[in-house]
């Protein structure tokens, strides 16, 4: 009895649960298969446990890694299955394994090992592999060739993609490299993620390269075509770039007129990009030259002595305004409402009567209402009183005043409670007309919530963060707390939040407050709260929502802290005894997030 307990004992089955079991398989001569699929599975339980597996990733990474080194360059059958373990593993110790993966060598196979090695180094944050991942990126570029494959380009996107991602600034060159490949060489898409990486590395000497893409490769509109990914980089590095982007309205960067001019772009075209930057980035040293840039046909001077009167003579065809000025007047002032400046106010509204045209006159008016001051109020309350469209630019009699509701939210959004009785005013001078009462009505609301909160911050942030209270009520309370709550973090994420507020044109609002709120600050809970909602919505957003879902990526870019500043990206190895990234199985490549 003895000698079978003894027996027994002798033949104890190896341990599942251990490392080095399948660590001997792995090494043992026709058991290495078994080893390793012994192996994924222990890694797959242990990273898909609720438990804290801190430790036992620990383990892994001092008792497995070496041995995964050793074997990789005798174990090609293998490599695949290592990798595997080491994207679930998560952790930046895999540097040299993810290093080896990374060589392609023009083959399907190694293909597949570059784009999982590629995967795991995002998700460890292995900043140790930037130098490989620049020197193959550089080959490649080098013969375009190489990159075919199923999905042309694949390679070169994911591989900016995750030098974007580690955010090390000395992958800037290799960037704009990139960038400045022409469209025979190279997909656009790959432009799209150089553009988007070099916005998360925010380093200014990509400045230069990001005006000039947009004229470099043609792309077919979207949220996220090319001109769209350079301004949104161009906003993350911020005031660096704005010297650039002035000098571009100024139309004297020759490289983009030279390429633009290629391809049978027209300058104005060039200027009016600018101008959209400028508004996107909130460039307030760039005012002055906007309304410099801005059509002043048919606006009024108040200062201005009068005109004299010619006998017998009408209007002469000089003084008939262009409709290509007035567009263009209305795409200024859109910038310059974005950008809030109070000393705009002046200028625009001596312009906001201009044609009596809604394609120009409500641009203008919104703009106002985006500028906080007297100026701009006064301006506005005059629209409420006075204003009227041309009714040959409106569908029916009806809607020539329309102006004046629209003029009335925005009046209400920039009004203080020492103003509330001059709105008040303003909008009872309508009451003789019911169509324009009746729409009146629908910015109760947030005069009610004026009234009562008066200078109440507390009180605007609890109609704010009500989902039930009134949207208009919150765009207000959001207004209101731009000014009362300059440079707290805290409530710019309250605000960011709101930016799940169903109406479109008070997304808008939430989108444009949370910079002004930060007062130059940044905000990474802020830019994720954003995300977060775009990402909950994705999928069932409306054509109504382009406008809110591009503003809300500007400010994102705006307030985000680049990867390479402590953003989280280029983060060191984990210390042993801090818990790794829990584990999880690969994602699936998706689409943008909230296109």
């Amino acid at each position: 009895m003895f000698a079978l307990a003894l027996g027994t004992g002798a033949c104890k089955e190896p341990d599942p649960n251990a490392f080095e079991t399948h660590i001997e398989n792995i090494k043992k001569e026709g058991a290495a298969a078994a080893g390793y699929s012994g192996l994924e599975a222990l890694v797959k339980a242990i990273t898909s446990s609720p438990a804290d597996n801190s430790a036992r990733i620990d383990e892994f990474v001092t008792k497995v890694i070496p041995v995964f080194e050793e074997q990789w360059d005798g174990s090609p059958e293998y490599r695949d299955q290592m990798l595997a373990m080491l994207y679930q593993i998560g952790r930046p110790e895999g540097a040299n394994l993810w290093n080896k993966g990374l060589v392609f060598d023009g083959s399907d196979a190694s293909r597949k090992l570059v784009l999982a090695s590629l995967d795991g180094i995002k998700k460890a944050k292995a900043t140790a592999t930037v130098d490989t991942i620049i020197a193959q990126l550089d080959q490649i570029l080098e013969t375009p060739s190489k990159d075919k494959g199923p999905e042309g380009g694949e390679l070169r996107k994911e591989m900016v993609s995750t030098l974007g991602e580690l955010g090390d600034a000395k992958a800037v060159p290799v960037l704009i490299k990139t960038m400045e490949q022409e469209k025979e060489n190279q997909p656009v898409v790959v432009h799209r993620e150089a553009a988007k990486s070099l916005g998360l590395i925010a380093d200014p000497a990509a400045t230069e390269a990001l005006l000039a893409v947009p004229f470099r490769v043609p792309d077919s509109p979207s949220t996220t075509d090319i001109g769209n990914r350079a301004k949104l980089a161009l906003v993350g590095i911020g005031d660096p770039a704005v010297a650039g982007v002035m000098k571009m309205l100024a139309g004297e960067q020759e490289e983009v007129n030279k390429l633009a001019a290629n391809n049978g772009v027209d300058l104005l075209i060039v200027q009016q990009t600018a101008v959209g930057i400028l508004g996107a980035m909130g460039a307030t040293e760039a005012v002055d030259e906007l309304l410099a840039f801005m059509p002043r046909d048919g606006c009024v001077d108040p200062n201005a002595p009068a005109p004299k009167a010619k006998k017998g003579k009408k209007k002469s065809s000089e003084e008939v305004i262009d409709p290509a000025n007035a567009s263009l007047r209305a795409f200024v002032g859109n910038a310059l409402g974005f950008i809030g400046d109070p000393k705009a106010a002046e200028p625009l509204c001596q312009c906001v009567s201009a044609t009596h045209n809604a394609g120009d006159m409500f641009p203008i008016t919104e703009a106002l209402g985006r500028m906080p001051g007297e100026a701009s109020l006064n301006c506005l309350i005059d629209l409420v009183k006075n204003g009227e469209y041309d009714p040959e630019t409106v569908e029916s009699s009806e809607f020539t005043k329309q102006i004046r509701w629209e003029a009335a939210r925005f009046a209400i959004l920039l009004a203080g409670p020492e103003q509330l009785d001059a709105v008040k005013e303003a909008l009872a001078s309508n009451d003789g007309d019911d169509k324009v009462k009746k729409e009146m009505e629908q910015w109760k609301p947030g005069l009610d919530l004026l009234e009562s909160c008066k200078a109440d911050k507390d009180c605007y942030l609890k109609t704010l963060k009500d989902q039930n209270a009134e949207w208009f009520a919150r765009e207000k309370a959001a207004y209101e707390l731009a000014r009362l709550a300059k440079g707290d973090s805290d409530v710019a994420l309250e605000v960011a939040k709101a930016f799940k507020v169903r109406n479109p044109d008070a997304r808008v609002t939430m989108a444009i407050m949370v910079p002004r709120i930060l007062d130059g600050k940044k905000c990474q809970a802020c830019a994720d709260a954003f995300e977060d909602v775009m990402d909950g919505e994705k999928g069932t957003m409306d054509a109504t929502m382009q406008l809110p879902v591009l503003t809300a990526r500007q400010t994102i870019a705006k307030v985000s802290v680049p990867k390479g500043a402590g953003g989280g990206a280029a983060a060191p190895a984990p210390k042993a005894e801090e818990k790794a990234a829990e584990g999880e199985e690969k994602p699936a490549e998706g689409e943008e997030k909230a296109e």
